[in-house]
């Protein structure tokens, strides 16, 4: 980088690797003032700001300022890699970009704190992607809706958890649950709302009258008729038009309305809203129309106390084979991040069977063997946040580069912690690189805090790496392998882990099937 270079894109010494030819937009904040210190071609790119107009900046100036306030939470009380997601940043022109944002871990650059931004840019996310990110928000929201169910102690506990899984992630500004009222004015209650535009029902009057102008709105038709309404565009609705300035103001552009009937002749809806037109297509309308059916299921079963036993195992049944369905989301999106790397493709299943066959050994039950499994096929999930010339480096990584691969255990964490499994498998996948002497990373964690099954999944992912080739070195041979964790053994790792690990290699003569050039023994 020249000196022209220097002045251009903010503080050089920022810079290591790869960053500045990276594809992905990397910018730098100083924590203690909020200004931008440093930026990349790449940044430059997806915001149409020359780096000369950032750099000095402060950070929130890309943030639109009804997202400021969230961006400035998880900046002051960064402690550990963090994750927003379906955060906007302001374009040149002042068109709104949807991004995934990461904040890496504070570093110390001439005494200074300074946090790594990474820009994700959701427009750009290949469709098989998008598809299975899609997947598993429908399944996650639908998943919270059936727990709610088996949880909820009242009504409005019920329909503001529906509300929540709606609205999580920020895919949606705005849901809210409205119950239809017998009163003279046919009123429209609002019995439970989330989202960034709740605001939009401050002092909102909506009916189900068929004679009053209230009463005229995609709400009271649905409630009325019992037929759902989907605006493509509520602006140029016609019978939106007494909500549509509040609704612009709240950047609400598109709405989906799904009614119901409970109590059996009780009537309500579900109101879900886009910042975006034409945001609902026929799968989310079904979604959309299955949690109605939970909300009015739901409010049928605090008004007759005698199915709850049977709603109860409809509800396990159900959690069960949602969870089955999750895994197999989960698994493919595991895969497609494997395929993003051709070095580690098949990393996950190996460390799955090596792991399994260690807790085998140490005579866990088949319910810890299961939930080892599914922590071991998605460990390295959150690789899938990291720049594939970073995961590809054929040479040792910088530290900022390796300050990023170690975010990989929290974005994990972050896309499995919503998902409703029976066993701690997003805490595990959190946990695999921690060390027994607290040496590990994210949180630093040490003995009993760590557990068991990440202290397994630690020794096996060890074990498979080694033994396998990798871009930056050849493979090191299974001997290798076994003569590393044993000198970690009783400071890093579990020594019961470890030696059950060397017994099942040495004296079961196991042995992992590895394709091509991968040899383990």
């Amino acid at each position: 980088m020249n000196a022209t270079d220097s002045q251009a894109y903010g503080d050089t010494s920022i810079y290591v690797g790869a960053w500045q030819h990276s594809l992905f937009p990397l910018l730098a904040i100083n924590r203690n003032t909020g200004a931008i210190v440093a930026v990349n071609k790449a940044t430059e790119d997806i915001t149409g700001f020359d780096a000369t107009e950032l750099v000095g900046q402060p950070y929130l100036f890309l943030h639109f300022p009804e997202e400021q306030a969230l961006v400035t939470d998880a900046i002051r009380d960064l402690s550990i890699p963090t994750v927003l997601r379906n955060i906007h940043i302001k374009h040149k022109n002042a068109q709104q970009i949807p991004l995934e944002i990461s904040f890496a871990c504070t570093l110390k650059v001439k005494s200074q704190p300074i946090i790594i931004v990474s820009f994700r840019d959701l427009n750009k996310v290949s469709p098989t992607e998008h598809e299975m990110q899609v997947k598993r928000w429908e399944l996650t929201a639908y998943a919270s809706a059936i727990a709610a169910l088996s949880k909820a102690k009242s009504r409005e506990e019920l329909m503001q958890a529906v509300c929540d899984a709606l609205t999580h992630e920020h895919r949606y500004v705005l849901a809210w649950v409205g119950i239809a009222e017998n009163n003279i004015n046919k009123e429209v209650r609002i019995a439970a709302a989330s989202g960034r535009s709740k605001a939009y029902l401050d002092d909102l009057t909506i009916s189900w009258a068929v004679d009053s102008p209230h009463g005229q709105g995609p709400t009271g038709t649905a409630i009325r008729s019992g037929i759902n309404q989907v605006l493509s565009d509520v602006e140029t609705h016609p019978h939106f038009k007494p909500w549509s300035a509040k609704a612009k103001h709240a950047k609400i552009s598109s709405s989906a309305t799904i009614p119901f009937t409970f109590e059996q002749d009780r009537r309500g809806a579900l109101m879900v809203y886009s910042s975006e037109v034409s945001s609902f297509g026929p799968a989310l309308i079904e979604l959309f129309e299955r949690l109605a059916n939970e909300i009015a299921h739901g409010l049928d079963f605090f008004s007759h106390f005698d199915i709850i036993d049977e709603e109860r195992q409809k509800c396990i049944a159900a959690e069960m084979k949602l969870s089955t369905a999750l895994l197999e989301t989960i698994k493919a999106m595991a895969k497609t991040m494997e395929n993003r790397d051709p070095y580690t493709a098949g990393h996950q299943d190996r460390v799955s069977i090596i792991a399994c066959h260690i807790g085998q050994r140490l005579g866990w039950s088949d319910d810890q063997l299961k939930a080892l499994e599914m922590a071991a096929l998605v460990h390295d999930i959150g690789k899938i946040a990291v720049p594939i010339e970073i995961l590809t480096k054929p040479k040792s990584l910088s530290d900022a580069e390796f300050t990023l691969i170690k975010e990989h255990p929290f974005n994990g964490y972050n896309i499995l912690k919503d998902v409703p499994f029976p066993w701690p498998v997003a805490e595990i996948v959190y946990q695999h690189h921690e060390k027994m002497d607290g040496s590990g990373y994210p949180r630093g964690l040490s003995g009993e805090q760590i557990l068991p099954e990440a202290r397994v999944l630690a020794v096996a992912d060890i074990v498979e790496a080694m033994a396998s080739y990798r871009p930056y070195r050849p493979a090191l041979g299974i001997d290798f392998a076994l003569a590393e964790i044993q000198k970690q053994s009783g400071r890093q790792l579990d020594p019961f882990v470890v030696e059950a690990c060397v017994k099942l290699f040495k004296e079961d003569q196991f042995m992992v099937p590895i394709p091509g050039h991968l040899q383990m023994r």
